[in-house]
Order: C-alpha cells, then structure tokens, then sequence
C-alpha cells in the first residue's frame, strides 16, 4: 500500500519520531481502511459526522488546544499527510505554515479538499492591515450553516475515494439536521442579549462569521488581522482604547491558543474592563465539554453571552 511519497520518506522515520514533540502524534494511514487527516480538531469532528459510524479513520494535525495559523508541522506530520486517502483544509490562508507541504502532497496525488473554497465566504475586515479585494476571512466554522453548507463537498471527496455514497448521504442528512438544531440553539441563546449588547471586542480578528450570523457587531481587535502572527499597533491599541470607552462595552474576549499579553495591558489601559479566554481556533480535548463541534459553539455562545450582560 505503501505510496511513492511514503518510500522517499522512509529514511526519514527516525527522525521524524525526534522531533514528534511538534507533531500532533497522529498515525500513518492504517491498514485497516482510508484514513482522512484533516488539519485542524474542528474538521477533524466534521469530517467524522460526514463519515459517520466508522466509515474512514480520522487524523488530526494540529492538536487540540492549538493555533493552525502558526503551528510548525514536523516530518512525521508530512508522512501522515502523504499516505492519507483525502486531506481536509480549512484554506482561507489558515494553515499559514502548513501551506507549503499540503500543497506539496496534493502536487504527489493526495486528494485535498479545502473546504474554505467552496462556501460563501465574508471579506477580511476593512480595518485589518491584511485587507485587500481579494482577501476572504477564513473562520467559517463561527457559523453552522456554513459548516452545513461544506457537507456535500467533504460527501462527495469521501465518495472519490471509494466510501459508499449511500451511507455517506444518510450520514450528512443527521448531521445537517443536528448542525440545523445547533444554529436555531445558538440563536435562543443570543436572543437573552439585548441588539445593543452585542458588542464584541477580541483578541485577533475571528468572531466575524459569528457576528454576522447572529447580529453583534465586532468593534476591534488588539490583532487587527484574521492572523494571529500578525502584531499589534500602540496606535491601533490606542484608538480599540478609546472605542471600549465610549460605548462601555464590559468584555475583551482572549484566546486559550494565543498570549494575552496584549489583550490584558489593553485591559488594564481601560480599566473597568473583563477579560474572557475563549477557544477560536481548536476544540476542547476528549474528556472536556468542547470537544466536538456541536459542543464547542453550544460553550462558545453561552460564554460570549453570559460575558457580555450588564444589568440596567
């Protein structure tokens, strides 16, 4: 079974396993059946519900509890894409250092499925320091119904190569009936905050989607750009200060995968002021209440909500 790409990493096993401290500690494609490595824990579950009941086993590069914008992959990451029947990006720019080796084992025959690519997708904010005409924002999975709108697609790339499409459908019509629930739960949950609430401030530019599907406007960022390696600005800091001051809004939504370094000397500029760790980026682990999809946006609304009430 072994692939042309698996025999020109062979020397490099040892190695790989060296500097394992970096990998996600997946495995190489199993014996057993297609395995689909997504890059990211969020498309990992995803791909798990398209492919439900066990159809193809699921790996994950970037673990949980880690950042896809700025995650290194180590060798032993590289092999696992390289044997894996289908590779499941966000794209969006997302996987900012995975970009070169996806493209490298889709170049060796890997089928990749980016599925950033085939949604409706929000530009990146006009006060981001990365903002062009061509520029799209890459956090879709803030939004349901676009995540149910990527099912047909990672569907039909599990039927190319060779899962039976019968089973695949009556797996995407649970999962897009429970993503359905989700979104209308979602919204129960936001309909608790008054309009003139939802009003978010965060640590890099990622609650768009989010704001756009459940009507809060995003005010700032202390990271300007759907980037978390980009950098922040004291003027830019400065001027989010001064926004946070006239209209009160009483939260500044961190990140569990990111310094809040930042974040919290804004705070402290501020003064009368929360600071709230929520996970953008990644679920929870196994045993946590965030670790599938339906779970970690169920925990993500609530929090943002319940951080964002003020009594009269």
């Amino acid at each position: 079974m072994a692939s042309s790409t698996t025999r020109a990493l062979a020397p490099l096993a040892a190695l790989a396993f060296i500097v394992a401290g970096c990998s996600s500690g997946g495995s190489t494609t199993s014996d057993q059946g297609p395995t689909v490595v997504a890059t990211t824990t969020i498309w990992a579950d995803v791909v798990r519900n398209v492919a439900c009941n066990g159809l193809v086993d699921v790996e994950t590069i970037v673990p949980a509890g880690g950042d896809p914008h700025s995650f290194e992959p180590s060798l032993r990451d590289r092999e696992t894409m390289g044997n894996a029947t289908l590779v499941v990006a966000n794209g969006l720019g997302l996987e900012e250092s995975m970009t070169d080796i996806i493209d490298a084992v889709e170049s060796d025959g890997v089928p990749v499925l980016r599925v950033g690519e085939v949604v409706d997708t929000l530009p990146i904010r006009e006060t981001s320091p990365d903002s062009d005409s061509a520029g799209r924002d890459p956090h879709i999975w803030f939004d349901p119904t676009r995540v149910a709108a990527t099912l047909p697609a990672i569907a039909d790339s599990l039927a190319a190569a060779g899962i039976d499409q019968g089973a695949l459908d009556a797996c995407v019509a649970d999962y897009a009936a429970r993503l359905a629930t989700l979104d209308t739960d979602v919204a129960a949950t936001v309909s608790a905050l008054p309009a003139d609430q939802r009003l978010l401030v965060t640590n890099h530019d990622s609650l768009s989607y989010f704001a756009d599907r459940y009507g809060f406007e995003v005010l700032g960022s202390v990271i300007p750009s759907p980037s978390s390696l980009s950098a922040t600005n004291p003027s830019d800091l400065e001027a989010l200060a001064s926004v946070i001051d006239e209209t009160g809004v009483p939260t500044i939504f961190a990140e569990t995968q990111h310094s809040s370094s930042d974040t919290q000397a804004l705070a402290a500029r501020v003064g009368t002021i929360d600071v709230v760790t929520l996970q953008t980026d990644t679920l929870g682990p196994a045993d946590s209440d965030t670790a599938t999809y339906v779970e970690w946006l169920t925990v993500t609304a609530r929090t943002i909500v319940d951080a964002l009430k003020t009594t009269p």
